[in-house]
């Protein structure tokens, strides 16, 4: 390709698209160009506001802040640390060339990664963490097995800030960490994850891959004793859901376990046949009626901590009455260890009988 036909592709190579695979948190605007934030000076601490300038029609950036300019292809072999040749043969690999210059529809920066590259991702965090003695000496009172701690992957967040950023600049150099809910990039650009005391908890789905982390706290945080791995309103954060963890399914299933609690829920799905459904801070009942559709469920028991009674006595109530008219058997049955959970004999609170 001669200097001329080279000139002519560089300014063709959309930068919203290279905004895109740079992982650049946009904030688009009402005229032509779009804003960012910079990723050679961040932003500014004190107005919070974007300073990099993208124009789609020209395909040129300039920051307002630091000054820096250019073409698509300068921005993405800047940030990359790339001579610009590298960075063409790059960006035409990602097909970010298009020639009639118009704007192009880009994945948002936060969708969320495709399970199987959160699994992956998570499973790789986790192993660069520990499990503190005072977590571990919590999950073995509950009654978990040294051999279920070790499978469940649980661990404890780091409490030192150096160590959570060192963790996330690891993970992101083997991962493109862009849609993995929990972690974010800071105003220097580098990664990192929330420092709240607790214990990190997998969410698994029916095939065992982990679909996100819920966090056990320490301390109570707005009335909650669990809060989800999210990094929501964070420089490239991602929002988590409120996943289910199910597992243990097959095509003839006829009972399920539901529990609010979900290291209870690893639990039964590690140590028993049982079919289970977890889930937490659920405040409707449809998303585990959802599940139960799915499948040919005629007996369900709901397995609650006897601590935990208070703070599901609406949730319970609600699915009891939703369930009523489908005419499930349904029983509601309390423990304080989950070790009772093997025990035929323990509490029955509630049956509701199906009706012949």
């Amino acid at each position: 390709m001669n200097k001329a036909d080279y000139q002519e592709v560089k300014e063709h190579i959309n930068i919203l698209n290279v905004a895109y695979h740079l992982c650049l948190e946009l904030y688009e605007d009402r005229g032509v160009e779009v804003k960012a934030i910079c990723p050679f000076c961040g932003y500014n601490k004190n107005s919070k506001t974007p300073t990099l300038i993208l124009n789609p029609n020209t395909n040129r950036y300039h920051c307002m802040r630091c000054k820096k300019k250019g073409y698509s292809i300068g921005l993405y072999a800047n940030v990359r640390g790339i001579n610009q040749k590298q960075a063409y043969r790059e960006l035409l690999e990602k097909e970010c060339f298009g020639e009639n210059k118009s704007r192009i529809e880009i994945s948002p920066i936060n969708m969320i990664a495709d399970i199987e590259v959160r699994d992956a991702v998570y499973r790789e965090f986790l192993n660069m963490l520990k499990l503190e003695s005072s977590h571990r000496g919590y999950l073995e009172k509950l009654g978990l097995l040294k051999s279920s701690i070790k499978n469940g992957l649980y661990r404890s967040l780091p409490k030192n800030y150096i160590k959570r950023r060192l963790v996330a600049y690891n993970l992101s150099k083997k991962y493109n960490l862009c849609g993995i809910p929990g972690v974010y990039q800071e105003e220097d650009f580098n990664w990192c994850f929330t420092g709240i005391s607790g214990i990190l908890i997998p969410v698994f789905d029916e095939n065992g891959l982990i679909q996100g982390l819920s966090i056990k706290l320490d301390k109570e945080f707005n009335s909650s004793k669990e809060i989800w791995f999210s990094s929501n309103d964070k420089i490239n954060g991602t929002a988590a859901r409120n996943w289910i963890l199910k597992g243990n399914f097959q095509k003839n299933t006829d009972n399920i376990i539901i529990t609010n609690n979900l290291l209870l829920g690893n639990f039964i799905r590690e140590n028993s046949d049982n079919a289970i459904i977890a889930f937490q801070n659920i405040t409707n009942s449809y998303m585990i009626l959802k599940q139960i559709e799915r499948a040919h469920i005629n007996n369900i028991t709901f397995v609650i901590r006897e601590e935990d009674k208070d703070d599901t006595e609406h949730i319970i109530s609600q699915i009891i009455e939703d369930l009523e008219p489908l005419k499930y058997n349904f029983e509601i049955k309390y423990i304080d260890n989950f070790r009772d959970f093997f025990d035929r004999d323990f509490n029955v609170h509630y049956t509701l009988n199906k009706v012949a």
